[in-house]
């Protein structure tokens, strides 16, 4: 169930012409994906998946086991370089 506020946008954006009511569309659209990142990211599980990918990238580079990014060369080109 819509709270009262989005349904009252809703029929207001229904009287909007079409542009306008695909601009709004994409918005807001736009913020429900933000929304779900934002709730994705602050769960425990995903904070500590995060954290540990973060030890292992430092531990890589540190190994000398980075492949250093060269702009204008493709991931292919970049990952054929011997380590």
């Amino acid at each position: 169930m819509a709270t009262n506020q989005l349904s009252q946008a809703y029929e207001q954006a229904q009287k909007l012409p079409l542009k306008y009511q695909a601009i709004i569309a994409e918005k807001i659209l736009e913020e429900i994906e933000e929304a779900l990142w934002e709730e994705w990211l602050v769960r425990p599980d995903i904070a500590e998946m995060l954290d540990n990918s973060a030890e292992e990238a430092k531990a890589e580079r540190l190994a000398g086991k980075a492949i250093k990014y060269v702009q204008g060369k493709s991931l292919a080109e970049l990952f054929q370089q011997k380590v």
